[in-house]
């Protein structure tokens, strides 16, 4: 133990020393509670010896790490609540700037911090928390509705409407279950339309094959296709969003957010897609009272249009009870039910020959296994949730 500091945004101080009777995780909170307010929430503990200080921000809900005073180097992350910053500090107090690396990921920088917020923003989202079956089937009838049709080609279906203003929405998905969503609003300060290096950055991070459904597409009435700096053409996009994975905004799109410092809802995504995905009820009615631009006559035929859901086949029993097994031992669902994880945490080598089997069984079942989120252990494994395997793990959770 060592002696530390502990100060605040409004100049008030105190030192804490290893003698003391009170440990300095409890003199640090009984400091915060003497002189946390709504116009002070900025907390400091220091290490003056090692030069090595945390810094909460209570209000942000981010925590900062500092090393160094002459050339400091701070790392930011985001915390969830009042007893994660407690976990922090304890962890400084007891370990200083090294134990803290376990509790990572730690961002570089502000500007890091900001696009972390805005995927963490995101993750709660209609889109994301919209299973792709679902999304699939209301963008099928959206389709139809606006007097089109899903073109399937190569095992690729696009989805594409508009709001007649001009604004649209595409969406692309494969066999898979592979996917890309692009939305464009012609009066966002997103519509970059004019400055073709710009508009195509928005996509940077988009995997390749799905980049690929973007660039030098047949027109169609729905797409506005603009110059590529790099020769041909890209659809134009106001809001990007991938399905390689959970859903996720482009990496492209997050960082032209913070650096315009713009919202999500500057993507049009919010009146073009997820107010469709929020309906309780998916009827007629409903996307009537939702969409002015379409007349209820071509809603009713949309409808009717669409093909009724088919009866999905039934799983081989075996490797259904094995994937259960599986699931039970080393897994659970994300908070939106929208996918299985299973090894979170664990490298492939943790992991072991229960991955394997579990690689096999899933190819087995047919299930749709997608690209684990950035940052994730090695041996992750995270599959799509089926209904027919949902029926089942009632009896194993």
């Amino acid at each position: 133990m060592r002696p530390l500091t502990f100060s605040d945004g409004r100049g008030n101080a105190q030192q804490w020393l290893p003698d003391s009777p009170q440990s300095a995780l409890d003199a640090f909170q009984d400091f915060l509670t003497r002189h946390r307010g709504d116009d002070n929430s900025s907390f400091r503990i220091e290490d003056e010896e090692n030069e090595e200080a945390l810094v909460l921000h209570l209000d942000a809900g981010t925590v900062c790490r500092v090393k160094g005073t002459q050339d400091p180097r701070a790392e930011y992350r985001l915390v969830g609540n009042d007893g994660a910053h407690r976990r922090h500090v304890l962890m400084f107090v007891h370990g200083g700037f090294t134990a803290l690396d376990r509790h990572g990921p730690w961002l570089p920088d502000a500007a890091a911090l900001a696009r972390a917020r805005l995927r963490v923003e995101f993750d709660g989202s209609a889109l994301r928390r919209t299973h792709p079956r679902e999304l699939r089937r209301r963008l099928e009838i959206l389709t139809r509705v606006d007097g089109r049709e899903p073109i399937t080609v190569d095992d690729v279906t696009r989805f594409g409407f508009g709001n007649g203003g001009g604004d649209t929405v595409n969406a692309w998905f494969t066999a898979g279950g592979r996917g890309l969503v692009v939305t464009f609003d012609h009066t966002s300060a997103l519509n970059l339309t004019d400055d073709p290096r710009a508009q195509a950055a928005l996509y940077d991070g988009v995997p390749p094959d799905l980049l690929a459904l973007v660039r030098d597409v047949p027109g169609t009435g729905t797409t506005l296709d603009v110059p590529h700096p790099d020769g041909g053409t890209s659809v134009a996009a106001t809001g990007v969003f991938t399905f390689s994975g959970p859903c996720a905004m482009a990496d492209g799109l997050v960082a032209r957010l913070q650096a315009a410092q713009l919202r999500i809802e500057d993507t049009g995504v919010g009146r073009l897609v997820e107010d469709f995905l929020t309906m309780g009820d998916f009827t007629p009615a409903a996307v009537a009272e939702a969409a002015k631009w379409w007349t209820a006559e071509a809603i009713e035929r949309g409808f009717a249009a669409t093909p009724g859901q088919e009866e999905p086949a039934p799983l081989d029993r075996r490797a259904t009870e094995r994937f259960c097994r599986l699931w039970a031992d080393s897994g659970y669902n994300d908070r939106w039910d929208v996918h299985y994880v299973l090894f979170d945490g664990d490298t492939v080598e943790e992991a072991g020959e229960a991955r394997d089997e579990l690689l096999e069984v899933i190819r087995t079942l047919g299930l749709q296994r997608v690209d684990a989120p950035p940052g994730a252990a090695t041996g992750e494994v995270w599959v799509r949730t089926d209904p027919r395997i949902d029926a089942e793990l009632g009896h194993w959770s």
